[in-house]
């Protein structure tokens, strides 16, 4: 594994740590501090506090008699995010091929455009570019409404192609000589 994607799923497990309530450390168990040591000593260097917090906040490993019972908890913790995870991933991913979708379809429009402009068409163009320019605000919309967590990691890309396509369409539309 990366030094990189260590860092990475340290930096996760770190802001993991921040929903949950500092006071969790007097609460530990013996057993939940004393495998926090240990942790903390060994190859992630988990940090202490966070292994307490996190643990301490799970009935499960508050309750266990032993190490292996604590590590049996933390590892149904993993598991759990992990199916977590998933979900949004896959969330994610559906959104993104709804926008791929919508930007393939924007992308033919404005080929379309093009090969009008050229040709003089200029009212046909203008058309096109008007109705491609709504198309990027349909993927923001996918993202933000995503089924688990709103997630638009083309926020950048997709305001671009609104602000792009906006001003392309108004060009157009000066030449056409339309109002609306």
């Amino acid at each position: 594994m990366t030094n990189h994607l260590r860092m990475s799923l340290l930096l996760l497990l770190l802001l993991g740590a921040a929903g949950v309530s500092g006071h969790a450390a007097g609460r530990a168990s013996s057993v939940i501090r004393s495998a926090c040591t240990v942790a903390a000593k060994s190859t992630w260097r988990t940090p202490y506090k966070y292994c307490v917090q996190m643990l301490s906040a799970d009935p499960k490993a508050a309750s266990a008699a032993d190490a292996r019972g604590v590590a049996i908890a933390a590892a149904n913790l993993t598991a759990s995010n992990v199916t977590s995870t998933v979900r949004v991933v896959s969330d994610l991913i559906e959104s993104l091929t709804h926008c791929l979708n919508i930007y393939k379809e924007m992308d033919q429009s404005i080929a379309g455009a093009i090969r009008d402009l050229l040709a003089g068409r200029i009212e046909t163009a203008w058309q096109q570019l008007s109705d491609a320019s709504y198309q990027p605000g349909y993927c923001e919309l996918a993202l933000m409404e995503g089924n688990l967590t709103p997630k638009d990691p083309v926020s950048d890309e997709n305001n671009a192609s609104i602000w792009l396509s906006a001003m392309t369409a108004d060009i157009a539309e000066a030449i056409y000589g339309h109002r609306p």
